[in-house]
């Protein structure tokens, strides 16, 4: 139990881990580790990443009253990023919005507006992103 309204929703977490679990492009899913009791981490394989890419992961929270919390996490010779989509209720913006790159910071979150299931929102905005990512690292790379 997280508080009066915000348990951690399990079933969704878990069936994400089992649907990460069968992508080729993740090296390894952790369902509520030790750190992180509330998550789902995916660490991405890196072999689909320039070689300058030394660890990508995202993080995922879900709660069963919809709110949510979506990271995506790269390090690069000990330089973090970070972005992160989230749905939950905060004086900063709209319930929905989204923390880009590099240091998903709150002062640059924009509005958004995200489908309802968390499964629909990875495989509509948050995977689709990735992807875009790793052709801006490949072509960075190039440049």
């Amino acid at each position: 139990m997280i508080g009066p309204d915000r348990t951690v929703d399990e079933a969704t977490l878990q069936y994400l881990a089992q649907a990460f679990g069968r992508r080729p492009e993740v090296r390894r899913t952790s369902l509520f580790p030790t750190n992180k009791p509330e998550s789902l981490v995916v660490t991405l394989d890196t072999d689909y990443y320039p070689e300058r890419i030394d660890d990508v992961s995202l993080e995922l929270r879900a709660y069963t009253n919809g709110d949510f919390h979506v990271s995506y996490r790269e390090i690069r010779a000990g330089d973090r990023r970070r972005c992160r989509w989230g749905r939950h209720d905060q004086p900063h913006n709209a319930r929905d919005h989204y923390h880009p790159l590099p240091d998903a910071e709150t002062a640059a979150a924009v509005n958004r507006s995200f489908v309802t299931d968390l499964t629909r929102v990875i495989e509509e905005t948050v995977l689709p992103w990735v992807d875009e990512r790793v052709g801006t690292l490949w072509e960075s790379d190039t440049n």
